[in-house]
């Protein structure tokens, strides 16, 4: 709904306003006339709409106290955008009390001879009022038509973009959810404000699901959310000199954001179509459904992928995924995308109940150098994630690279160990690249050839096994033994307790095993039976 109004001064212009004066108020010449109503005794000021123009006569002001108190209450409630008193029927003047009072509170004072009728100046008023409402739906319309025509000829966001800004005459820019502009009119994107000045403003939009209006450095900004299907997909953001501004561009913003609305929509079902077609091509991969690898090295070339460059897969999921719901999923798959987007780096990506899986290829000339790049977009992707979601805590595994087509669906297996056995590395690491496992990887191997782990442990540890909930955990004491390279002191630290202690405990380890911590082979037993233990009791957390 738009609201139309003209001003105390161009109300004052009117033909019908010339023998009028105004006797206080100057301040507030450029206040807006919303309605015109006329009161002859005023009794109850709470009816009384902001930006109403009252006209009265004054009528039992002077002879009453009470009316005398209401008066000088609304003069000082900043309620009205001006008032206007005829003179010579019950008030010869106007009181020295209204002229200062008025001044103190901007109010626009007007005094009116009695030689103009009341009909004439509400008719007046009311028809450049409604003059003013007409010509700007003519706009509106105008303005939604233009841009409705652009869409319905196919043309894209930016050229949408670039017309709302020649029709308003201002600086125009599209946000995401992520507060990135995506589209803008200026190139040189040389806006005066940062996404900290307005990020308050953008939120309080949402909140409202309307405009909201704010100056800064003598320009006046209006921001709009895009909203459709109960999801916010961004903002439009308009800019001009405060001396520009007029209230047809509110009206052209509040045209605007539906049809970025639509075609966000519009885009969105595109994005699920081809994240279900990614996704079917990516289970086709990592299952060998295909004939040979040509068929397959093919299809991805459709898909704008090739398959002939050294390969690594991303595993992304929750800490805690308890907590997650479907949109936190989906702000991960669309910031994941738009960050691989942004890097100019080929991928195909695919959604799962708490994660996102992604492929893509892995520059460097060494195992060294693929690993480092493998890290680095890793830390990039944990970054831009932390920035927005600082409270849900993102962890990334990576498969190992491989140029055969074959091999990717182990470097798919690989990425999800990474992330499932994260704890063994470290509680505290949020990336684990399937390197970082060690022997681990031995393990597994021997794990999925057959052998069972749980005979390594049995057959090395046992003694260190224990029902008793009271006993001291002496597979943890030798954990952090072994994680601190077999210091002494910094294992001692780790646990908390002296290093008599440790070396107590690391005796009666000898003593309920029978290997001796000192000989490198029953070492190697003891490490691979604690890193079996481990493992095993990890695995059976999750099929």
């Amino acid at each position: 709904m738009f609201t139309i109004a003209i001003s105390i001064q161009k109300a004052l212009q009117l033909p019908v306003m010339q023998k009028t004066k105004l006797a206080a108020g100057h301040n507030g010449i450029e206040n807006s006339i919303k309605w015109v109503t006329i009161v002859e005794v005023l009794e109850d000021i709470g009816r009384l709409q902001p930006g109403e123009f009252l006209i009265t006569t004054g009528f039992g002001i002077s002879e009453s106290k009470e009316q005398l108190e209401v008066f000088h209450k609304l003069l000082k409630s900043k309620l009205l955008s001006g008032i206007a008193i005829y003179t010579s029927f019950y008030m010869k003047e106007i009181p020295p009390s209204f002229i200062e009072l008025a001044n103190e509170n901007d109010l626009p004072l007007i005094e009116i001879p009695t030689d103009i009728n009341f009909s004439e100046i509400t008719k007046a008023m009311l028809e450049q009022i409604v003059n003013n409402q007409m010509h700007l739906l003519e706009q509106a319309e105008y303005i939604h038509r233009e841009l409705t025509n652009l869409i319905l000829n196919d043309k894209s966001l930016m050229e949408v973009t670039e017309r709302l800004a020649q029709l308003t005459s201002s600086h125009i820019v599209i946000l995401n959810e992520f507060y990135e502009t995506i589209y803008t009119n200026d190139e040189n994107n040389l806006t005066i404000y940062s996404i900290n000045d307005i990020s308050k403003h953008l939120i309080a939009s949402l909140k409202r699901e309307s405009k909201v209006n704010f100056t800064l450095e003598k320009h006046i900004s209006t921001v709009y959310p895009i909203i459709a299907k109960q999801s916010c997909y961004g903002w439009v953001v308009m800019t001009k000199p405060e001396s520009e501004w007029q209230e047809l561009d509110d009206i052209a913003i509040e045209q605007a954001a539906p049809i970025y609305a639509m075609e966000f929509l519009k885009k969105q079902a595109i994005e699920e179509t081809q994240l279900r077609i990614q996704s079917n091509f990516l289970e086709d991969i990592f299952n060998k459904n295909y004939i040979n690898d040509r068929v397959i090295i093919d299809q991805g070339l459709k898909l704008d992928y090739d398959l002939t460059l050294n390969q690594s897969v991303f595993h992304l999921t929750f800490k805690h995924p308890g907590d997650i719901d479907v949109n936190l999923i989906d702000r991960l798959y669309h910031l994941t995308d738009q960050i691989l987007g942004q890097k100019k780096k080929q991928h195909l990506i695919q959604t799962k109940l708490n994660s996102i899986i992604f492929l893509t290829n892995v520059a460097g000339e060494t195992t060294e150098e693929k690993y480092k790049h493998s890290v680095h977009l890793a830390k990039d992707l944990l970054k831009n994630w932390t920035y927005y979601f600082p409270n849900v805590e993102l962890i990334i595994g990576i498969g190992k690279d491989y140029k055969q087509v074959d091999d990717l669906g182990k470097s798919a297996r690989e990425a999800h160990y990474a992330v499932k056995l994260s704890d063994l590395i470290s509680k505290n690491v949020n990336i684990v690249h399937y390197d970082d496992l060690g022997m681990y990887d031995l393990l597994l191997e021997m794990e999925r050839s057959g052998i069972d782990l749980t005979s390594i442990y049995k057959q090395h540890i046992s003694g260190l096994l224990s029902d008793n909930d009271k006993e001291i955990d002496l597979i943890e004491t030798l954990d952090s033994y072994f994680k601190n390279n077999q210091s002494i002191q910094k294992a001692a630290e780790e646990l908390y307790i002296h290093r008599h202690t440790l070396r107590y405990r690391l005796n009666q380890i000898e003593i309920r095993t029978g290997l001796d911590i000192k000989s490198t082979e029953d070492l190697l037993k003891l490490q691979l039976g604690v890193m079996a233990y481990k493992l095993v009791n990890l695995l059976k957390k999750e099929p």
